[in-house]
C-alpha cells in the first residue's frame, strides 16, 4: 500500500516555520519516524497523540482518519 504524504501536518510545520527536527525534539520522537510521518503518513496512535498535543492541534486537524 502507497500512502502519501500528509499535506495537513507539513504545511502546518510551514506555517509555524518549524521544522521536523524540532518537531521531533519537542514530542521526544526519533527524527525518522517524525519523517515518516510527514512524508508516508505512517503514524502510531501514540505518536499522533503526542504530535497534536505539542502543536496544540486536535488529532483530526492533522491526520487523516483512515479506515481500512
Amino acid at each position: 500500500m502507497n500512502r502519501g504524504p500528509n499535506i495537513k501536518l507539513k504545511t502546518l510545520l510551514f506555517e509555524r516555520c518549524m521544522t521536523q527536527r524540532q518537531l521531533a525534539f519537542g514530542t521526544g520522537i526519533d527524527e525518522g519516524l517524525v519523517s515518516k510521518a510527514v512524508r508516508y503518513s505512517m503514524t502510531t496512535a501514540e505518536m499522533r497523540e503526542r504530535m497534536a498535543d505539542f502543536l496544540n492541534v486536535n488529532q483530526s486537524d492533522i491526520f487523516v482518519q483512515r479506515n481500512y
